[in-house]
C-alpha cells in the first residue's frame, strides 16, 4: 500500500501559479489593466484561487521577480561550473539581467504602471543585493579596503535597476511603433558604470558586450521555449 509520503506532489498549485504569471505578462504586455479580477479571468481561475497563492499584486510581482532571480542564479552557477572566473560570472549575471529586460520589455514597461507599493521595488533591490553581496564576498583580496559588502551590493543593484528602468522609458516609443528595442547599449552602460575592480573590465577598454548579450539572449530563449 502506497503511503501518503510516497505520493507525487499535487501539480495543480504549480499550474495555477504558472497561469497567473502568464496572465500578468499577457495583460501587461497588451496594455491591459492589471487587477486581481482581470488576472483571475485571464488565467482561468477564481479570485479565491488567486488569493490562495498571492495576497495581492505586490506579492505576485515579488514572486515573479524571485523566480527570475532564482533562474539567473541557477544559470550563473552552471556557467561557473564550466570553468569561468568569478569576474566573468559577474559580467554574465549582468548580461542575463539585460537579456531578461530586453526579452520582456513590454511586460516590464507595463509593470511600471502597476498599482503596487514602493516596497515591491525595494524587495527587488534586496534580491539583487543578496546576489551581489555573495559575489563581493568571494572577491577576497580584490575587494578594496573599507568596502561594506551589503551597502556596495545595494549600490550596484540600485544602479543597474535604475539604468534598466530608464532604458524601458527611452525605448517606449520605438516599442509602441512595433520595433524590437536592442539592449546592447544598456548592457554596455551597466558594465561601464560598475566598478572595474568588480567586473574586471578596465575603464574605456573594449570588451565583447555584443557576444555576451547574444549568448545570454540565446539562453533566455532556450529556457522559455
Amino acid at each position: 500500500m502506497t503511503s501518503t509520503n510516497d505520493r507525487a506532489p499535487d501539480p495543480r498549485p504549480a499550474r495555477t501559479r504558472a497561469a497567473i504569471f502568464a496572465a500578468a505578462r499577457d495583460l501587461t504586455s497588451a496594455d491591459g489593466e492589471v487587477t486581481v479580477n482581470a488576472l483571475a479571468k485571464q488565467a482561468g481561475v477564481s479570485r479565491a484561487a488567486f488569493y490562495s497563492h498571492f495576497s495581492g499584486l505586490d506579492a505576485l510581482m515579488g514572486a515573479m521577480l524571485e523566480q527570475m532571480f532564482e533562474k539567473a542564479w541557477e544559470r550563473g552557477a552552471k556557467y561557473g561550473s564550466e570553468g569561468t572566473g568569478l569576474k566573468e560570472r559577474i559580467c554574465f549575471g549582468f548580461g542575463m539581467l539585460v537579456a531578461y529586460v530586453e526579452r520582456h520589455h513590454a511586460f516590464l514597461r507595463g509593470a511600471l504602471e502597476w498599482k503596487f507599493a514602493h516596497r515591491t521595488f525595494m524587495v527587488m533591490i534586496e534580491m539583487m543585493t543578496e546576489l551581489h553581496a555573495i559575489a563581493l564576498d568571494r572577491l577576497g583580496d580584490d575587494l578594496p579596503a573599507g568596502i561594506e559588502i551589503r551597502s556596495m551590493g545595494r549600490a550596484i543593484a540600485g544602479g543597474a535597476v535604475a539604468q534598466c528602468c530608464q532604458w524601458l522609458v527611452d525605448t517606449e516609443e520605438e516599442a509602441r511603433s512595433g520595433g524590437a528595442p536592442d539592449a546592447t547599449e544598456l548592457l554596455r552602460s551597466i558594465l561601464r558604470n560598475a566598478p572595474a575592480w568588480y567586473t574586471g573590465l578596465e575603464p574605456g577598454a573594449e570588451f565583447g558586450v555584443v557576444e555576451l548579450l547574444e549568448n545570454c539572449r540565446q539562453i533566455k530563449a532556450d529556457e522559455e521555449a
